[in-house]
């Protein structure tokens, strides 16, 4: 009897061990996805918004579904600061923003976004390469500082003024309201052409603009015209002050916790992703211009009387006196590029 009971208990455990082995296979986690959470503030149509699905899809495709990525757009999750506080808490994993923007996680990084930095769009391709040694510098300060990586950057045109008059020099800007992003070193630039700077985050420009809150603003052909700013200004200033230079960054932790092949999965569609959009940053720069004059706005450059160098002077002037700080990083800027 002691033997039945016996033959009877071990065939139980077995039973009960197969039974939990198999339990723990078919709820292993290693079989579901990893969902991650993209945030911006642009529309998806706009250059910025193309490059954030292409992004998403191609780490998605690279991780064979290992990684899902749900975009959430036109700054659905919050303001463009509060989405990169989201990014550096862990809240959302991946976000795209500005230089000059990033200064709320890491003061210096801004210094990326000082008008009139680099003489040539190659220049600035330079400049913000993942090689470059001031890009690695930055991103080892941001990583250890905020917990954030930068997995690359795209060039989206240069920033021009907009408004409904003409505007040739800084005289024409005394005491006019122009929005700036609500960062220290674009409302530096804003002043520095000679306007009163009004900080207002870009979801609600539009309304800015309508109100009479502002009455101008500056941004890269590619966002004037998918936010249809041209319904709104008559006036395009090419003034090409800032280079607007997307970077894209992914939550440190939410990276570190990845298999080796999945970051290395996530690195090559950034590579990929930089490498695309810059040549259709570059490429489409001109044609958004012939479409923003098409659609009724007055295009105005130097060889029509626009004085880039008084805007420059005013600048690099406001720039001086606000940011003694950032005296190495430019001078090391100018070594960089032969300057």
């Amino acid at each position: 009897m002691k033997k039945v009971l016996s033959l009877l208990l071990v065939c139980c455990i077995a039973i009960g061990v197969a039974f939990a082995g198999g339990e723990s296979d078919s709820s292993d986690m290693s079989d579901e996805p990893i969902r991650w959470r993209y945030a911006h503030m642009n529309t998806d149509d706009n250059l910025s918004g193309q490059y954030a699905i292409y992004l998403s899809e191609r780490i998605e495709e690279l991780t064979n579904g290992g990684i899902e990525i749900e975009i959430f757009p036109n700054s659905q999750l919050g303001s463009m600061v509060e989405q990169l506080e989201m990014t550096a808490a862990g809240t959302v994993e991946l976000h795209h923003d500005t230089w000059g923007n990033m200064s709320v996680l890491v003061e210096e990084l801004q210094a990326f976004d000082t008008p009139y930095l680099a003489k040539s769009v190659d220049d600035y391709l330079k400049l913000n390469d993942v090689n470059s040694p001031l890009f690695i510098e930055a991103n080892e300060k941001l990583i250890e500082t905020a917990g954030v990586r930068l997995l690359g950057c795209v060039y989206g045109g240069a920033r021009c003024l907009t408004a409904n008059f003409p505007v040739y020099s800084p005289d024409d800007l005394k005491g006019v309201k122009i929005r700036a992003i609500p960062a220290p070193i674009y409302v530096t630039a804003v002043e520095g052409m000679g306007a009163i700077a009004v900080p207002v985050d870009w979801v609600d420009v539009p309304a800015a603009l309508s109100t009479g809150v502002v009455e101008g603003q500056e941004n890269p052909p590619a966002t004037i015209n998918a936010a249809r700013l041209q319904d709104l200004q008559k006036y395009i200033m090419d003034t090409k002050h800032i280079a607007a230079i997307g970077p894209f960054m992914v939550n440190e932790a939410a990276y570190q916790a990845l298999p080796e092949e999945y970051q290395d999965a996530v690195m090559q569609a950034a590579a990929e992703t930089v490498a695309k959009f810059n040549a259709q940053g570059v490429a489409e720069e001109s044609q958004l211009i012939e479409k923003l004059i098409a659609d009724g706005m007055t295009f105005i450059t130097e060889e029509d009387g626009l004085d880039v160098d008084a805007f420059k002077a005013g600048v690099d002037a406001k720039v001086a006196e606000t940011f003694p700080q950032f005296s190495d990083f430019y001078e090391e800027v100018r070594e960089y590029l032969g300057y």
